[in-house]
């Protein structure tokens, strides 16, 4: 007969994060405040299949290490409602954006040679 330390909320509630799940509604005066009544509506996200990620251990300088830090920072801290752990910018996610500009460019890979020949057909 001991009551729970969450008073039975879930974990979930405190994150400020909502789930799908469809939860029933209580009649408590929090529902009724503009915040938790608007829904935005944004059109439903196509299920993309997600490889498993593998590590690689790479080698960048300090300055670099710094911009993805910050740049991720900066990225995260752009989202105004809470953001799922899953769904959260960090930089390897970055590293993984860039290799896709990468593999999308018009970079014929038979003829480089080296990363300066990777710079100037970049104009970098």
């Amino acid at each position: 007969m001991s009551k729970s330390k969450m008073g039975g909320m879930k974990l979930s509630q405190f994150s400020g994060i909502r789930s799908n799940e469809t939860e029933t509604p209580t009649d408590s005066p929090q529902e009724s405040t503009p915040e938790n009544v608007s829904v935005k509506e944004s059109a439903p996200k196509k299920p993309t299949p997600k490889e498993k990620p593998v590590s690689i251990n790479i080698k960048i300088s300090r300055e670099q290490h710094e911009w993805l830090s910050d740049t991720a920072r900066t990225v995260r801290d752009n989202n105004i409602d809470p953001v799922p752990p899953g769904d959260r910018v960090y930089p390897q996610h970055l590293i993984g954006v860039a290799i896709e500009m990468l593999r999308n460019s018009d970079i014929d890979w038979s003829q480089m040679k080296d990363t300066e020949d990777l710079k100037q057909q970049l104009k970098l």
